[in-house]
């Protein structure tokens, strides 16, 4: 539910600018500071702490397990995009004339 989620607001914000982790950062700094009212946003609530310096910081071994399953999905996002990219380039692409 929650991976759903950042993996939504990732489609739709995705930058060629920002990376990945970046854009992760932006959605739990976002979600952190409303009032939860979506069950995942409750989760997210209960689970990790937003700090005064803007990181992230789980408040239990629930919470780093979110955390750490975010950052995994960070991962496998970035390889799907370097995955695609490779796809459209040819080895000669890098040759220089």
């Amino acid at each position: 539910m929650i991976l759903e989620e950042f993996v939504s607001y990732y489609h739709k914000n995705k930058n060629k600018k920002k990376q990945v982790k970046e854009i992760l950062l932006n959605w739990l700094k976002t979600e952190l500071s409303v009032f939860p009212q979506k069950n995942y946003q409750k989760v997210l609530h209960n689970e990790l702490i937003l700090m005064e310096d803007d990181s992230v910081v789980p408040k239990n071994k629930q919470g780093e397990n979110l955390l750490n399953s975010l950052i995994r999905i960070t991962t496998i996002l970035e390889e799907k995009e370097f995955e695609s990219w490779t796809n459209n380039v040819k080895p000669k692409d890098f040759l220089h004339a």
